[in-house]
């Protein structure tokens, strides 16, 4: 009996070894997304007032923002025109750098959230939505209130250039063993949907609209005209990453 539990143990070593040798070494996929996210979001757009807006208000917080989400290349900045403004926040993670729940669990239903926010209202996938004739990927939407301001916020997690989202999101992100377990069950989907190979590229998309109703958003034509110009993302199904040549991210 001693004999046999040490050859099985022995087994799921065996195993369990070959599985990180394999995602380790054998799973890295190459990059596709090289357009570096200071072009991706212009700095400059004829008729906008833009703005770089800090990820945290001190050096301190900063440190903390950047070891925490471990990213590659970001992108935050404002976009003001007229009534519009815009907040933008892309994070893009290089092949073999986070596992999907990783990356795209810093969302505004955690983070914010966690940080006071009441998500109010939330839906999820959205499919089919267009700007100016050309189809959006599907993406995630919420409206986040505290004290007395709200943020209408779409948001996409892309992996692979393609969209990846979990059937819902609760509002709030526990730490510790807490948030272990409840993770689990989104790390199992993730391997039955991508397999072992969870080193992918990704690209996390944030577009926020402090202060103002999504249906006037949404009617704006400047606000059509800001998407197409952000399009190199890959949040429109008509320019996938790699649809055209571009510098290339160090």
């Amino acid at each position: 009996m001693k004999k046999f539990f040490f050859v099985a143990l022995a087994a799921v070593f065996l195993v369990v070894a070959g599985i990180v040798i394999y995602v380790k070494f054998f799973t890295v996929t190459n990059a596709k997304f090289t357009t570096p996210l200071d072009v991706v979001a212009p700095a400059e757009i004829p008729g906008w007032k833009v703005k770089d807006i800090p990820l945290a208000e001190s050096q301190g917080m900063l440190a903390h923002v950047l070891k925490t989400l471990d990213f590659d290349d970001y992108a935050s900045r404002e976009y003001t025109k007229g009534a519009l403004s815009i907040t933008f926040y892309a994070a893009y993670w290089k092949p073999g750098k986070r596992s999907p729940i990783d990356a795209g669990g810093h969302n505004p239903d955690a983070c914010w959230v966690n940080f006071g926010w009441t998500r109010t209202a939330r839906e999820y996938s959205v499919a089919g939505k267009k700007f100016s004739g050309r189809e959006l990927v599907p993406y995630e939407f919420g409206v986040y209130e505290r004290d007395g301001g709200t943020i209408p916020v779409f948001f996409w997690h892309l992996v692979n250039g393609e969209p990846h989202a979990y059937k819902d999101h609760r509002a709030g992100w526990k730490d510790g063993w807490a948030g272990v377990l409840f993770r689990l069950p989104k790390r199992i989907e993730d391997l039955r949907r991508l397999g072992l190979n969870q080193r992918r590229e990704q690209l996390f998309v944030r577009i926020s609209f402090p202060g103002q109703k999504i249906e006037d958003v949404l009617a704006n034509p400047d606000f059509h005209d800001f998407m197409n110009k952000i399009d190199a993302t890959g949040i429109f199904i008509d320019k996938p990453w790699g649809a055209e040549s571009a510098p290339v991210i160090k």
